[in-house]
This record gives C-alpha cells, structure tokens and sequence, in this order.
C-alpha cells in the first residue's frame, strides 16, 4: 500500500494523561480532525479525518506497544483542557451510535491477539 506517515506529535512518557479529541463541530475552524493532548496542552496540529470516513460512525482507537494504559470515558477529562467540549460520557443521542453486541449461536466468543514479530509487515495488517 502507497501509504504516506508522517510523526504528528513527540513522544510520550510515564505517567501523562494524553486526550484525543475529535471535532465535527462544523461551526469550528479545525471541523472533521482529531487532535492530541498532553496533560491538557495541544501537542500536534489537527489532523484532517480523510474525506471517505467523514459522516460515518467513528470509534476512539490507540494502537500503541510496549506500553499500559488506563482509558477513561468518564464525564471530566483527566486533564483539563484549554476550552469546554463534551466528553464521550455526555454525547447527545444524535452524536453517537450504539450497536448491541449479537451472542454467537456457539455461545463461544472469539477473541483475536495478533502476535508479529517487528519489521514484518504488522503495521499494515493492523491498519
């Protein structure tokens, strides 16, 4: 795949409380992007969403290694940020889209770890 990355942002360390924001506000200057956070300070530009997920259903993901990480989906950011925005706790009925999980006919869930070894192509499977 012809994919471009570029580093949006720094690294990150122990203990900093990182926050992803996502903006459909169309009445925003930064509309349809997503934003990181580091202990409520800004620490990249916002990134524009591509143009064939705008208006679909999107669901907050981190793909990170070597690292633990607690999630918070609370009504109060971990830390504060610079301006007022809703958490997800608090999205309005029209924002979100709930999907209710189906039971398998087995009763049996399956649950998939993906295990790779570095320089052998996981990135673009897990994109």
């Amino acid at each position: 795949a012809d994919r471009k990355r570029t580093q949006a942002s720094s690294r990150f360390g122990r203990d900093q409380a990182l926050g992803v924001l996502l903006n459909l506000d169309e009445k925003s200057p930064n509309a349809n992007t997503v934003s990181l956070f580091c202990n409520g300070q800004r620490v990249s530009k916002p990134q524009p969403i591509p143009e064939k997920m705008k208006g679909e259903a999107l669901f907050p993901h981190v793909s990170y290694r070597n690292v633990s990480l607690q999630v918070s989906f609370g009504p109060q950011p971990l830390a504060a940020l610079p301006f007022k925005c809703r958490m997800l706790q608090e999205a309005a009925a029209a924002d979100i889209k709930e999907v209710k999980a189906e039971r398998p006919k087995d009763g049996k869930f399956e649950v998939l770890f993906p295990v790779a070894f570095p320089d052998e192509g996981t990135f673009e499977w897990l994109d």
